[in-house]
């Protein structure tokens, strides 16, 4: 039996007042004897990430993320970090980053998330600066490069929050893990990086992991992600760039079926996901960013494909199926209208495909979801930027 409906994901006006501040440690260094020990100095940032929320949701946008038709909530058995959103001011976190050139070899990295509840490193990488052949590698934890939006930071955002298809597949956190990644840049007369990154495998929401009984262990690394950017050599101040990318993972889930409280049947498989992106942006030669103008998208396909390792309410499915496949995408632009005043639109779905094969052999067929934004931000200076931005 297919269903399908339309569903205003969103339905409240939500306005967020972002505040970003950042304060660079450096002092200047006029002799070259301390142009050397700075070198071996940590650079030092300090990003306050700050805003106003209201809803007219009754239980509140966290909640109704995880309702989404056919992007259920994931339970592993891991503890990850949550931040529900309420009404009114929020700390998204403070930022700390601390960045240096460990020798003419290396450099390396560290980031510190803390709310007002927990502090966690976010990521903390070192990376080579001089192998050959364009070759470079990187280790450590780290957002993954796959697309254009997963390896910025909230406050590198053009809006308040997530891409739609973002935060259903790869939750909060976006795709942040421990891992190793090689990357090459070709030597070709247009701008190509390629890379390769292997990662533990322990997303909170596409690439969970438990290993407890009755699910079987799996030894990392248990993700593998490829991904390949281009940039033609446009004229002027005009730049595009197109990229393409998958991955292919261990995904484990254990669930409640009756909601007494207690799991009683788990899951093991694979999930995977492929997509592509792209960036056009304009540098207008006026000040401050007017005229500035960029618009991005990207298009996320994904495919979960898992084994019933046992159930106790009805043990004759265990060893069935389930076969899970949802997509998405989002197309944003930002124009620069005044000096230091930008303006947004960001249109978004994600449940284009939407659909499942349950072990019972039944198909279910969801609908889609669909998010409209509209942003509007002052930057007084490099340090701090001023936000309000409607969903609906």
């Amino acid at each position: 039996m297919e269903l399908r409906k339309n569903i205003l994901l969103v339905t409240f006006i939500c306005f967020f007042i972002v505040g970003t501040m950042s304060v660079l440690a450096q002092q200047n260094q006029e002799s070259s004897k301390g142009r050397t020990a700075q070198s071996f100095n940590p650079d030092i940032s300090g990003i306050i990430d700050m805003f106003y929320h209201t809803d007219d949701s009754d239980e509140g946008i966290s909640h109704i993320m995880e309702e989404v038709s056919g992007f259920g909530h994931v339970h592993s058995g891991e503890e990850h970090h949550h931040h529900d959103i309420e009404n009114g001011l929020n700390l998204r976190h403070l930022e700390l980053q601390f960045s240096a050139n460990v020798d003419p070899y290396f450099k390396g990295s560290a980031i510190a998330a803390i709310d007002l509840e927990s502090a966690e490193m976010e990521t903390a990488e070192i990376e080579t600066m001089c192998l050959p052949y364009g070759l470079k590698v990187k280790g450590g934890k780290f957002f993954s490069d796959f697309g254009y939006i997963n390896a910025q930071h909230s406050h590198q955002w053009d809006f308040s929050d997530q891409p739609l298809i973002y935060k259903l597949c790869l939750g909060e956190h976006g795709l942040n893990d421990k891992g190793v990644q090689l990357s090459w840049l070709a030597p070709t007369p247009f701008y190509l990086l390629a890379g390769i990154e292997a990662f533990q495998g322990d997303n909170e929401t596409m690439f969970a992991y438990s290993g407890e009984e009755p699910l079987p262990i799996h030894d990392g690394p248990r993700l593998n992600i490829a991904w390949l950017k281009v940039s033609p050599d446009l004229p002027g101040n005009h730049a595009f760039q197109i990229g393409i990318f998958g991955a292919s993972g261990k995904h484990q889930e254990a669930h409640d079926g009756n909601g007494d409280g207690t799991e009683d049947h788990w899951l093991d498989g694979n999930n995977s996901f492929c997509g592509s992106d792209f960036v056009y942006k304009y540098n207008s030669p006026q000040s401050y960013g007017e005229g500035d103008f960029v618009l991005q998208g990207e298009y996320f396909s994904r495919r979960k494909d898992l084994e019933l390792v046992q159930h106790d309410l009805v043990p004759a499915l265990t060893g069935n199926n389930k076969i899970e496949d949802q997509d998405g995408y989002y197309v944003q632009a930002v124009y620069g209208f005044l000096p230091r005043w930008r303006g947004g639109l960001r249109w978004e779905q994600a449940g284009l495909v939407n659909k499942a094969e349950l072990p019972d052999g039944t198909i279910e067929n969801y609908g889609d979801s669909y998010r409209i934004g509209t942003m509007i931000d002052f930057t007084p200076s490099e340090f701090s930027r001023l936000r309000l931005q409607v969903n609906q």
